[in-house]
């Protein structure tokens, strides 16, 4: 998995919880800048991958929500 794929995975599962990407940074991994370094070319371990996914799997999204206007 490269990290366009993470940060669309992430960016999916925020917009589907209603989460901000730094809300689900720091929830998932402690790190309320994961998805910024992530997009400025940093990298991260098997371990933060893991702790990612784990989150995800734990936290189910409920689905689309709605656009308020």
């Amino acid at each position: 998995m490269n990290a366009q794929q993470l940060l669309q995975e992430i960016s999916d599962y925020c917009r589907q919880a209603g989460l901000a990407e730094s809300t689900f940074g720091r929830r998932a991994v402690n790190d309320g800048k994961l998805a910024s370094r992530l997009r400025n070319g940093g990298r991260i371990t098997t371990d933060t991958l893991d702790r990612i996914h784990g989150f995800m799997a734990a936290h189910p999204a409920q689905g689309e929500r709605p656009a308020i206007i």
